[in-house]
């Protein structure tokens, strides 16, 4: 398995906006991906520093839940390859500690799994996910 990158955190928040509003404002980072998804009324963004087209995204998701506070929901890591997230899903479904299995959801999301460490942290593993 060879890693390329870690690529982005997603964080669980009430308010996307007001989120990405505060990294922009005080981390000096920029808004470079903002949707909707289908059917849902919540939004999920994108911040990075500017400047850095390969830099580490942080991705905010907006949910209802109290949770969303101060939670993060996941690290990001790019592999090469669909056959590589195949395998690392394999391996953690063997250790138990898969916990989605490899799915496409579009060319935003790409081809992922993901799985949990030993404290329930999710690390989701992708290929073929749009570079913003």
């Amino acid at each position: 398995m060879a890693i390329e990158r870690l690529d982005h955190i997603a964080l669980l928040t009430k308010d996307a906006e007001k989120a990405a509003r505060f990294f922009c404002d005080w981390a000096g980072m920029s808004v470079i991906h903002d949707r909707k998804d289908p059917g849902s009324t919540h939004r999920v963004m994108w911040v990075r520093l500017m400047n850095q087209e390969s830099g580490l995204i942080i991705v905010l998701v907006e949910i209802d839940e109290d949770r969303a506070k101060g939670r993060m929901d996941h690290f990001g890591f790019h592999v090469a390859s669909r056959a590589e997230v195949d395998e690392i899903a394999a391996r953690a479904r063997v250790a138990g500690i898969l916990v989605d299995e490899p799915q496409y959801a579009g060319p935003v999301v790409g081809y992922f799994c993901t799985i949990s460490d030993p404290d329930g942290n999710v690390l989701e593993f992708s290929a073929e996910q749009l570079k913003a």
